[in-house]
């Protein structure tokens, strides 16, 4: 299933070790997605993404010289922020 927890590990490897601009903004885009709203698997993503230790790697992608992965990371960073934990975690 695409919206399974389980992906969000290969959405988190493109994001830390790729450097292509489009492949980066469609990983967080579909992060994005995943974690927007209150569906329960919505609840599930923005967890696993706190547990795959994924804050970090999005906050510091926001430095990255590229508006359209920024808006991408930025928005998705709002999602996961909908979580409590992730919210104190993000600051």
């Amino acid at each position: 299933m695409l919206w399974h927890p389980t992906i969000v590990k290969p959405y988190l490897t493109l994001l830390s070790e790729c450097s292509n601009p489009d492949t980066l903004e469609g990983a967080a885009g579909a992060l994005q997605n995943l974690a927007a709203g209150s569906w329960k698997w919505s609840v599930y993503i923005r967890a696993a993404v706190r547990k795959e230790k994924g804050l970090p790697i999005l906050v510091e992608l926001l430095r990255i010289d590229n508006d359209k992965v920024v808006c991408a990371v930025a928005t998705a960073l709002r999602n996961m922020a909908l979580d409590i934990r992730n919210k104190e975690l993000i600051g």
